[in-house]
């Protein structure tokens, strides 16, 4: 946890110390030793729930590897139970139902558990409609197998697995994507089941701009060092490529039947963009509906369209980006 996430973690404490879960349960949170105002907050709470709630450091030694990877190590450690279920303190559950609801994933026969996160609706619609077609390609490979990454800070792992298998170790270095690193050193080696139900979501707090487009750019860095991922992107790909293919060639056909007066070719053509976009509008609305995102309709086709166009950009500003941004020891 960083400095200024504070006010989120008074926020959002309460509703993970008051989950309704009878095997019990505990809630490790780990913050900088700076962090004055996280302390302050933590120090309100564990009058009440000193049996539950356990707060620990990150050192101020450590300088050259990750703060992020290192809380979640410490908070590993700390934990006294067999199943861990990381999140961000900007994230809630939406119910106290959460808990029970994700415990019912956890078998005997799986290691890790994929969940979904989306922003809150007084955020960006298209920064949660991002959010959620991303998710539904990763959570399809995580189904079929081939668990690749998240981007849902929303996971759940055993602890033997963690510490026999070395943590982080190999990615200490890299000051971001921990979620993503531990779904693939993890999940595509380990049985993974994926946590979609209503009561598992968890609702995470609007970001700024810019916060969300360094998010967008630090996955460029974090791809190049993820193994698989090949089948998702190419779904993501196919379906962007033939979504252009469809829009150019309808407007293609269009200005040749306007300058050859074919009306009965333009009127068929306008038909088909109606069709294409209500069928797209329709496919859209179901899937957001059944995730309980709230983006208005006639939004839907033109936010599809303009993906490919935030992914160029996004990876244009990967281009010109200090590549010393991701890791810990600057050079």
């Amino acid at each position: 946890m960083s400095n200024g996430d504070h006010v989120a973690l008074d926020e959002h404490l309460p509703i993970y110390l008051t989950q309704d879960y009878a095997p019990g349960y505990q809630v490790v949170v780990v913050t900088e030793k700076a962090d004055i105002e996280s302390e302050n907050v933590l120090k309100r709470y564990l009058n009440d729930y000193n049996q539950k709630l356990y707060h620990t450091f990150v050192p101020e030694s450590a300088r050259y590897m990750s703060k992020n990877k290192l809380a979640i190590t410490l908070g590993v450690k700390a934990a006294q139970h067999e199943w861990i279920v990381l999140t961000d303190p900007r994230c809630k559950p939406i119910n106290n139902h959460w808990l029970e609801a994700m415990s019912h994933h956890m078998g005997s026969d799986n290691n890790m558990i994929l969940g979904y996160a989306n922003y809150s609706d007084d955020a960006e619609p298209f920064h949660r409609f991002e959010q959620l077609h991303t998710a539904l390609y990763l959570l399809h490979e995580a189904q079929e197998g081939r668990a690749y990454r998240t981007n849902c800070q929303h996971l759940a792992f055993r602890k033997s697995d963690f510490m026999n298998r070395s943590g982080f170790l190999e990615y200490l270095k890299y000051s971001i994507g921990e979620y993503d690193f531990l779904v693939n050193k993890y999940g595509l080696s380990s049985p993974m089941e994926i946590a979609t139900d209503e009561d598992t979501w968890l609702i995470e707090n609007p970001i700024p701009k810019k916060s969300w487009q360094n998010r967008q750019v630090y996955f460029y860095e974090v791809g190049k060092h993820l193994e698989g991922g090949a089948m998702s992107r190419f779904l993501q790909g196919i379906d962007q490529i033939f979504l252009h293919l469809v829009n150019l060639l309808i407007f293609g056909v269009s200005v040749f039947a306007g300058f050859t007066s074919r009306w009965l070719l333009l009127g068929a053509c306008v038909l088909a963009l109606i069709l294409t976009i209500a069928f797209r509008t329709f496919n859209a609305k179901k899937a957001i509906r059944s995730f309980g995102v709230k983006i208005p309709g006639w939004k839907l086709y033109y936010y599809e369209c303009i993906i490919l166009w935030q992914h160029l950009l996004t990876h244009l500003r990967y281009e010109y980006a200090d590549k010393n941004d991701f890791i810990s020891h600057k050079v």
